[in-house]
């Protein structure tokens, strides 16, 4: 199980945003959940062939999205977002324990807003939402 530092980012939102969290781990959904400022919805999948049908009735403002998982890898599910209608602007950010270069670079490929490792600097993370909602 993964361990994410946990601080609440302060901005609000006036419009209710959703944020998307794929990751084979319920407690890593959790924690996110817990990072995320207030006026942030977050919906879950717990595998990229959930995430994909959910994403397909409807996108979400941001995807975070971890790599290693079974069944359906994160590249591979991001692969499979990007092809759903609307899938290809959506932000995704990808977080995940490897951090590799080769990991790194096949997400801006693909591309992806950034790539956190865990533990998640909650820092890091307001950037991207500050960013990208």
């Amino acid at each position: 199980m993964a361990c994410i530092i946990l601080h609440r980012s302060n901005k609000e939102f006036l419009v209710t945003k959703i944020a998307f969290v794929v990751d084979d781990e319920p407690a890593n959904i959790e924690l996110i959940k817990g990072l995320m400022p207030k006026g942030v919805k977050v919906k879950a999948a717990l595998s990229g062939e959930i995430a994909l049908k959910q994403l397909s009735k409807k996108m979400p403002d941001i995807v975070f999205l971890d790599l290693l998982m079974p069944q359906m890898d994160g590249f591979e599910t991001l692969q499979a977002i990007r092809e759903l209608p609307g899938g290809d602007t959506l932000p995704v950010l990808i977080i995940s324990g490897n951090a590799n270069e080769t990991d790194v670079e096949k997400g801006k490929t693909l591309g992806v807003i950034g790539h956190l490792t865990k533990p998640i600097d909650s820092n890091k993370l307001a950037v991207f939402l500050n960013q990208y909602l």
